[in-house]
């Protein structure tokens, strides 16, 4: 499966409900428009004829959804994105909101029953009423509905269940890592997959770069792109949200704040920019890093020294998952693989490193 084919099932499956309905809604208004003209036209006499007005009415109705196909492309994504954010309410306040206007409405009609004999009230007023007590008695009931227990038995027994199945949107540093890939198969990852398109087309200028190095790391996120698509254990959606001018990054967060999603990245400013803003970050590195084996003072490794260190008589070293060993007095023995006895470790912004001095040295 390809990224076209992602990108368009992405469209069809977030925009296609929310144009129908703005169409629909645009064709009865011109309906009623067709219906309008067709009584004016009937009682002036310009307009004969048993069937005129459904004729006429049918006309505004067919004028009126032809002529909403860009208006309902333009505004489609904007419905669908107060859908998903209206279907997020949990239960709880939408029962405590229901509550509070139903409380509302009953105080309302005391009133009028009350106030109907005092001069100079009229609708306006009982409107005004209506309005100012359901506003407010919503609000109260939606901020203290734990006081009163308002939907409790609608709320979820684990609250915390709700953002572990929350959308996650990769951006480019991720998608050209790769490693996200292999979490998801590895199913620690759930929710929607979502790539926008401002990455995908990041992506592309990335791999038609002039610069090798560039170009070659373009064309390598495109690869993941696919295998990302191709994967069967979330479902992956290409998603053409536009939060406005601005760096991709800025896209990013304003893009993860709308959908209430999780952001994917390796970058690790992003990390730090996005949480700050509120985005729950899921940093791929800081995963990586969490994964990687514990060693304690005294454990014996046997390692091969690769290169000399920064410091004068070190000896640098690797774990198969990459973590970095200094190994003191190992300068003279680089190439050569040896019995160490870790001493210390550090965690860095960069990774663990482990200390550590021959096991000869060390009288073991």
């Amino acid at each position: 499966m390809s990224a076209e084919g992602g990108r368009a099932n992405g469209r069809n499956g977030t925009a296609t409900l929310s144009t129908l309905v703005i169409r629909l809604a645009l064709s009865a208004v011109g309906g009623v428009i067709g219906a309008g003209i067709a009584t004016g036209f009937l009682a002036r006499g310009w307009l004969t004829g048993p069937n005129t007005f459904s004729y006429v009415t049918i006309l505004g109705v067919l004028v009126g959804y032809l002529a909403s196909g860009p208006l309902a492309e333009r505004w489609g994504s904007h419905l669908d994105g107060v859908l998903r954010r209206v279907a997020r309410v949990p239960p709880d306040v939408v029962l405590a909101a229901g509550t509070g206007a139903t409380v509302a409405l009953v105080v309302t009609v005391l009133l009028n029953n009350l106030l109907a004999a005092v001069p100079g009230f009229t609708w306006f007023w009982s409107l005004l009423i209506a309005l100012v007590l359901v506003t407010a008695s919503s609000w109260f009931f939606v901020t203290n509905r734990r006081l009163f227990s308002v939907g409790r038995a609608l709320r979820p027994v684990d609250e915390g269940a709700s953002d572990r199945q929350r959308d996650k949107v990769v951006d480019t540093s991720a998608i050209i890592d790769g490693r996200v890939v292999d979490v998801i198969e590895a199913n620690f990852l759930d929710g929607a997959i979502l790539i926008p398109q401002f990455v995908l087309a990041e992506l592309q200028r990335i791999a038609d770069s002039d610069e090798p190095l560039r170009r070659k790391r373009g064309r390598r996120g495109l690869e993941v792109l696919d295998r990302l698509v191709a994967q069967s254990h979330v479902r992956t959606e290409v998603v053409a949200d536009d939060p406005g001018a601005g760096p991709v990054d800025d896209k990013l967060i304003r893009m993860c704040q709308a959908r209430d999603a999780a952001l994917v990245t390796t970058d690790f400013n992003l990390n730090r920019v996005a949480a700050l803003q509120g985005v729950r970050v899921l940093n791929v590195n800081a995963l990586a890093n969490a994964m990687r084996a514990m060693f304690l003072p005294g454990e014996r490794l046997s390692l091969t020294i690769v290169r000399e260190g920064r410091e004068a008589g070190q000896g640098l070293a690797y774990l198969e998952d990459g973590t970095m060993v200094v190994v003191e007095d190992a300068a003279e023995i680089v190439g050569h693989t040896v019995d160490v006895v870790v001493t210390s470790s550090l965690q860095t912004n960069m990774g663990r490193m482990i200390f550590a001095r021959p096991a000869e040295a060390a009288g073991v």
